[in-house]
């Protein structure tokens, strides 16, 4: 069960999109792929002003579908997008309901909370480790790690969790900091994994951040490179640090940027976009407004993508080989969670792909 460096965690909402790319990788690229769940708060209705599900229908399906789109794999899970004063029905800490879920269905979880976790949140990874036995994930900030009590914090939050260093993984995760100085960036980040006796010792560390668009409004079309700063920076920390500090594992938000938000979809108009990773970026592709101009639009965007050259081909990943059929008229011009499964499941691939090549003896 441990992370290992040549292991990529990628930082997924549970939607059907992110599932769905999941499920469709194939076993050696599944293999080599830890992802971190974010669990969403229940979608908002904005017309009634109120969450459209309770937090117990909203997680309900959540342990039958995992066990069906990644099995007993190895996942990280992270309540903290959900309001923290949240409960279950039956005042149950909706944490430990869904590792229990989980658990009951053969699943290999690992619970993940920050330091700024409140107590109700502390008590129920605490009870799910008790149950699951498999350690705790401690995702934290720049900032946190920069302070000169860190490890401090961290060991009087394992306490709390009655779980030790070498129980714990830990997630430095830089969200979307700012890429330029990189050589600053680095040095900041360099300082503050050697300064942590924390870091050192955990079972893994592991470094996640963004450099993905916040907004689609961002990109111009009909295509766009858009480099991956994330990992850019992440090997040139690695040449910095050298051998003489712990391995690092990868970590990123896949096709999308950090954090959650809630909108009101009757004023939203999405545009129709593909986000394809390739060397050191991403193109994106991208057309008109879905809601006015259709999801037609999205076989010109397919041809788009196979004629750039940073295109990888067919047979590449599964979500390549849709964008190419999607372009010829064999596959459906979906919907918007269709090309979000089928940019993940596309993303995943490549950076798996990526390690194996900077990682090989």
């Amino acid at each position: 069960m441990p992370i290992t460096n040549t292991d990529y965690v990628p930082i997924l909402k549970w939607r059907q999109g992110e599932y769905q790319a999941l499920f469709r990788l194939p076993d050696a690229v599944k293999d080599k792929t830890v992802p971190l769940i974010e669990i969403t708060p229940p979608d908002f209705d904005f017309e009634a002003w109120t969450p459209s599900k309770s937090i117990d229908d909203h997680v309900a399906k959540f342990a039958v579908r995992f066990r069906a789109k990644w099995g007993r794999r190895l996942a990280l899970l992270d309540c903290g997008l959900l309001d923290p004063a949240e409960v279950m029905l039956g005042g149950k800490h909706p944490m430990l309901y869904l590792c229990e879920e989980a658990f009951a269905r053969g699943a290999t979880i690992i619970p993940v909370i920050r330091l700024s976790s409140n107590a109700a949140y502390r008590a129920a990874v605490r009870a799910a480790n008790a149950l699951m036995h498999t350690g705790v994930i401690l995702r934290c900030s720049l900032d946190e790690a920069l302070d000169p009590d860190f490890d401090l914090n961290v060991d009087a939050a394992l306490q709390q969790l009655g779980v030790t260093i070498a129980d714990c993984d830990v997630v430095l995760d830089l969200e979307a900091p700012a890429w330029d100085p990189q050589d600053i960036l680095i040095n900041i980040v360099t300082a503050a994994i050697q300064a942590s006796n924390a870091m050192a010792t955990a079972r893994s560390l592991i470094l996640a951040g963004t450099s993905f668009p916040a907004s689609m409004a961002e990109v111009t079309g009909p295509i766009q490179f858009w480099p991956r700063r994330e990992w850019m920076f992440f090997r040139a920390l690695l040449a910095n640090l050298g051998g003489a500090t712990r391995k690092l594992t990868f970590a990123d938000y896949a096709i999308a940027a950090n954090g959650y938000s809630q909108m009101d979809m009757r004023k939203v108009k999405p545009s129709a976009t593909i986000r394809y990773a390739c060397d050191d970026g991403w193109i994106i592709a991208k057309g008109a407004n879905v809601r006015d101009n259709g999801f037609g639009q999205y076989r010109g965007c397919s041809g788009t993508v196979t004629g750039s050259a940073h295109f990888l081909g067919s047979g590449f990943s599964p979500g390549s080989d849709y964008i190419e059929q999607c372009r010829d008229g064999i596959a459906s011009t979906g919907s918007l969670s269709t090309w979000r499964w089928v940019g993940s499941n596309h993303h995943i691939t490549k950076v798996v792909a990526d390690l194996a090549t900077m990682c090989a003896p």
